[in-house]
C-alpha cells in the first residue's frame, strides 16, 4: 500500500534532522499548513511546493511526487511538446499496462538504441 503523503513527508522530514517551523520557512509555507498537511488535514500541496520540499530536505522529489499523486512538471512539459507521448500513454492504460509491462518496454529501448543514446540521470 502507497504511504500517505503527509505521512512520508513526516517521516522524511525527521529523518533529515529538519524541524516543522524551519522546513516551513525554507519553503515558504506557514508551519500551521504544513502541519495540516502532514496530519492529512489539507490534500497535497502543488507540484512547484513539493520540489521545494525535496529539495530542502535534499530527498528524491519522485517519491514525493509520487506519493502526492502528482506529475513532475519536466514530464508535464515533455509530454505537451510531444503528443504523441499522451497517444501512447493513453494507449498503455487502455491495454492496462502494469510494472512488467513497462520494465520490458524500457529494456526493449536500449535494446533499439531508442533516443539520443545518452544513459538516464
Amino acid at each position: 500500500m502507497e504511504e500517505a503523503f503527509g505521512d512520508l513527508l513526516r517521516k522524511l522530514r525527521l529523518d533529515t534532522g529538519v524541524g516543522l517551523r524551519e522546513l516551513a520557512r525554507r519553503i515558504h509555507v506557514s508551519p500551521g499548513y504544513l502541519s495540516d498537511m502532514e496530519n492529512g488535514r489539507t490534500p497535497p500541496p502543488s507540484e512547484a511546493v513539493i520540489i521545494r520540499m525535496s529539495q530542502a530536505l535534499n530527498v528524491d522529489r519522485q517519491r514525493l511526487l509520487r506519493a502526492a499523486r502528482k506529475v513532475d512538471p519536466e514530464l508535464s512539459d515533455y509530454v505537451a511538446q510531444q503528443p504523441e507521448v499522451a497517444d501512447f500513454l493513453r494507449i498503455a492504460k487502455k491495454k492496462g499496462y502494469q510494472e512488467d509491462d513497462w520494465i520490458r518496454l524500457s529494456q526493449l529501448a536500449d535494446i533499439a538504441k531508442l533516443g539520443s543514446g545518452e544513459d538516464d540521470p
